[in-house]
């Protein structure tokens, strides 16, 4: 199920206008700066009512606006669907089929959307919160149940904190066994989705870099000792911790303190990779994400990959695209001077893209 057509209005730099996507493959192409990635992040928008860029909706308005909308219209198993996002102010709100949707959960799983961008490569050398980002985000594209128990794990933790803060110690007996009962189904939850998406991050470096060496993904809960995660093993752990916590004035153990290290043939892999295989293994970590997306929900995924083609070479390229899962339609940027035409089929639109202006050429 992808995109017909997508609306904008007010959107970054974009014309407001309607832009025809019937098509399997869409390819952007165009200088920087022209809003070829500010159209991907359009069609994002329409999928999750937010960004892959920011966390501030109000800087995708057009500078001196005061409100934006984008809209996307599908068919749904031969069923026309639509979804519109606005943003006026602070506020946002999410229409799915002409209906308010009170949460942005509801409409995760309505067009599976998975985004390849430079900055994917912090997933890989940047810090642990970085690595639980993305696995956290992984969890909600696969079970969207998973925010739920993301959303309350981070306020019992948060009333912790303040008691901690406070040096309410009086407090902590009953906070400590909530948030062991909030937090042991996320840790239940990494450690299946950690071995699944290990597995699968192997095998795909395996095949693109065509040798023997080998690439692992470790799970490392920081609530991990002898005896497993169990409700008296972890209020162990809390108590243990206590005096540490109350010094540095914040919980130091729980799923916010997980670690997800890469081992390239079984050495930290930012300390023995280059440039260029950090790269490739950010990329791989999106093909992974897609195709656990398309064997788990069940449904092909819509692909919007930002001018991720161009940073590798021509052999390894042409295994990266082959190693893409089945996707209902996917969204390329080039720039003018790529050689795109050798992706290019019947079935695919290409655009310019000049000055927020989309062309079809």
């Amino acid at each position: 199920m992808g995109f017909d057509s997508v609306r904008t209005y007010n959107f970054r730099n974009l014309a407001n206008s309607t832009v025809d996507t019937t098509a399997r493959e869409v390819f952007l192409v165009g200088e920087n700066g022209q809003g070829k990635t500010n159209f991907l992040e359009a069609v994002y928008f329409a999928c999750y009512a937010s960004s892959f860029r920011t966390r501030r909706d109000e800087t995708l308005r057009r500078i001196g606006e005061g409100e934006m909308a984008v809209e996307g219209r599908l068919l749904d198993d031969g069923l026309p669907r639509t979804i519109r996002v606005n943003q006026s102010g602070r506020s946002k709100e999410i229409h799915l089929d002409g209906k308010v949707v009170e949460d942005r959960k509801e409409i995760i799983a309505t067009v599976p959307c998975v985004v390849f961008c430079h900055d994917d490569i912090g997933f890989v050398t940047g810090a642990p919160e970085d690595q639980r980002w993305f696995m956290n985000q992984t969890g909600a594209l696969l079970n969207s149940s998973s925010v739920t128990l993301n959303r309350t794990y981070s306020r019992v933790l948060k009333s912790r904190n303040a008691a901690i803060k406070d040096q309410r110690t009086d407090l902590l007996d009953v906070l400590d066994l909530q948030l062991a009962q909030a937090g042991i189904p996320i840790v239940q939850a990494r450690d299946r989705l950690a071995e699944s998406f290990g597995a699968t991050l192997s095998d795909l470096f395996a095949s693109i870099f065509a040798s023997d060496r080998t690439l692992e993904l470790r799970y490392q809960p920081s609530w991990k000792n002898d005896t497993g995660v169990e409700i008296d093993s972890i209020l162990s752990v809390l108590r243990d911790s206590r005096q540490r916590d109350l010094d540095m004035r914040t919980s130091t153990r729980g799923p916010h303190r997980d670690r997800f290290p890469f081992l390239l043939d079984g050495k930290p892999l930012t300390d023995v990779a280059s440039t260029g295989q950090l790269r490739l293994v950010s990329l791989l970590l999106r093909v992974t994400q897609a195709q656990l997306l398309a064997r788990t929900v069940g449904r092909r995924p819509l692909l919007l990959l930002d001018d991720v083609l161009l940073e590798l070479d021509p052999e390894r390229r042409g295994r990266f695209v082959d190693a893409l899962p089945e996707y209902e339609q996917a969204f390329f940027t080039f720039l003018p001077d790529e050689q795109y035409a050798r992706f290019r089929r019947d079935s695919t639109k290409t655009y310019r893209v000049e000055g927020g202006v989309l062309a079809e050429s």
